[in-house]
This record gives structure tokens, sequence and C-alpha cells, in this order.
């Protein structure tokens, strides 16, 4: 196994920043990223291209244009049993956070509103009521459904190209917290940014599902950091957002690939192993940090609900102690009370 692996990553940014030097700064030491797809729904993936011809609607990056042109041409596929990298990341969040648009002949793309709702193509089939939208929180078990056939396919087509490729899922969250600066604990994301609104719990069961999926149809192994408290927060490179993390996230990332790595029998690197010491030293620190804080905000919230309780059983025991009759005449005296007798 060479020092340098070779990586063909289908997800996110919250994949794809791990291999990017503001992120990780030495990563390249391990790994080059061969291919990428971004953003794309497993359902787009294994649907028929969309071969019309199609334009932007306003001014984009050559990296935006891109994204769409294999959002519909589909070429990952391809070129990825060209790649026969070493390993194959894979993320969901197109399906757990964008879903899909079904055309009328069945063809399927991402609902992207970032980059797909920018082509003339779009907004055209939109306005001929030609899309309908799929998402997993609407109908989880129908999309589900959907999801794991287009899984089975993709998982069979990734075997009989590049089988000497191992696989890695990386389970994926949306976080609906932010670090300010003025807090002492995160505050709600979706509070206190303005952001798309998505059902987050709803969101995120869905997107554990596919996940569990994905690693028992390819026998893969998983980077699972969902279990712990990672923030987002305002100075993050592309801003505060759902799969947008604090900085440990992707030290931790690494970390985790190295151990992958090493298992699967790679020889430790000095940067692997200083990467993985970094992330021993920190994440857990900054986790405490925050574990600690939802600890006494929780302790402060059930001594408040102790006292109300105290306060009532002290008027029910005041109550109990006053006769029935200077009761009932003190409830009279009450505006309540002369309002229902009117």
């Amino acid at each position: 196994m060479s020092d340098v692996l070779s990586i063909a990553l289908f997800g996110s940014c919250m994949t794809r920043d791990n291999f990017n030097s503001r992120f990780n700064p030495d990563y390249k030491a391990s790994y080059r990223c061969d291919l990428a797809q971004n953003q794309m729904s497993i359902l787009s993936l294994m649907s028929a291209p969309v071969t019309e011809h199609w334009e932007t609607t306003k001014a984009m990056s050559d990296y935006d244009v891109w994204n769409i042109r294999t959002e519909f041409d589909k070429a990952f596929l391809s070129e990825f049993a060209a790649s026969q990298t070493d390993y194959l990341l894979l993320d969901f969040f197109g399906d757990a956070h964008f879903g899909v648009l079904q055309l009328d002949d069945g063809r399927i793309i991402t609902d992207n509103r970032w980059k797909v709702h920018a082509t003339d193509i779009y907004q055209r089939m939109r306005d001929e009521g030609r899309l309908t939208r799929l998402h997993p929180t609407s109908d989880p078990d129908a999309y589900f459904a959907l999801w794991r056939e287009a899984m089975d396919r993709f998982a069979e087509h990734v075997r009989r190209v590049a089988p000497q490729t191992r696989v890695v899922v990386h389970y994926g969250h949306h976080t609906n917290l932010l670090t300010l600066p003025d807090r002492p604990r995160p505050a709600r994301l979706q509070k206190h940014r303005s952001i798309a609104r998505i059902d987050v719990e709803t969101a995120n069961a869905q997107w554990k599902r596919m996940d569990d999926y994905a690693v028992d149809v390819f026998g893969a192994r998983a980077i699972d950091l969902t279990g712990e408290p990672f923030p987002t927060y305002d100075e993050h490179p592309w801003g505060p957002f759902y799969v947008h993390y604090r900085q440990d996230y992707y030290h931790r990332f690494l970390a985790e690939l190295h151990k992958i790595v090493i298992a699967d029998g790679g020889v430790p690197t000095p940067q692997m192993v200083a990467d993985i010491e970094l992330a021993a030293r920190e994440t857990p620190a900054l986790t405490q940090a925050i574990l600690e804080e939802e600890l006494a905000l929780t302790k402060k919230r059930l001594a408040s609900r102790k006292a109300e309780v105290a306060t009532l059983r002290e008027r029910v025991a005041r109550l109990e102690r006053t006769p029935v009759r200077r009761a009932l005449s003190r409830a009279r005296r009450t505006r309540v009370f002369r309002s229902l007798r009117k």
C-alpha cells in the first residue's frame, strides 16, 4: 500500500473539506483526491442522464457549472471505474438535505436549490409542471424504498468495476448548534441565523437509515462522529451551516481515516501519528466543555422546576388548610368567577 493513497469522494463538503489544506494542512502527505462528486443524490446518480441542452440563469463559477454538468451527465460512474482509487468515501448529504426531482419521463435529478434551480431547464420544467418533488422527510418509507433500490445498483456497480477499492461511509448529520462568542454554550442555529429551515430530527433519522444500509450493503468501514456535539460557527470558511462543523471535526475525521487505513494493513507514517495525536488532544477537551455546559444548564432547569413544584405544593397545602366555605367565598370574589357568571 502506497504512502499516499488515492481517494474518490461521493458526497459533499462535509467529506471533501477533510482533503482541503484550510482544514487539514498536511493531508497531502497521506492522501490525494483523484475524483469527487458534490451534493448529488444516489437516486440521481443511478438515473438516466439529462442530455437536453441547458444554460445557467445567473453568473456562476466554473466549479458550480461543473457541479451541474456532472449532476446531469452522471459521469461519476464511468470516471470512478477509470480511476481505480484505493478508497471510495461516501456521504449522503444530497439525499438527506435536498431530496430529488422526478421528471415526467421518470428521470431523477437532485433538488439542489443552489445550483440545479439556477438552470433554464429546471425553470422551464417547473413552470410546465413536469417536476415532482420527493424528499426523505415528506414520506420517509417511500423515499427510502427508492433510495435502497438505487443503492443496491450502485453497490453492484462499484463491486463490478472496482473490486479492490475499499469503501468508507461517512455518517452525516445536520447540526442545529451554533457557537457564539458572547455565550458560554452553543445556541440554536435555526434561531440565530438566517438559514433554510429543515426538520433536523427527521432528516437526521433518515440520514442514519441510509448510512446504516450503505455500510451493510457494501460491508463497508464507517466514520461516525454523530454522537458527539460538533457545532457550526460563523468563522467557518463557508459560513455557518448544518454541515459546516467546527475545526476539530476535520482533524478527528482524518485521524479516524488513518486508523482505518492502518487496520487495512497500511504502514503508519509520522504524519499519520501526529494527526491522530492532535485529534486525541483537542476533541475531548472541546467536547467535554460543551457537555459540561449542557449539564450545567440541565441542572439549572431542574432546580427551577423543583422550585416551581415546591411553590405549587405549598399552595395546595394552604388550600387544604382553608375551610371550604372560606375558599369558595374567596373564589367568588375573583374576576374569573365573576366573568363566568355573566
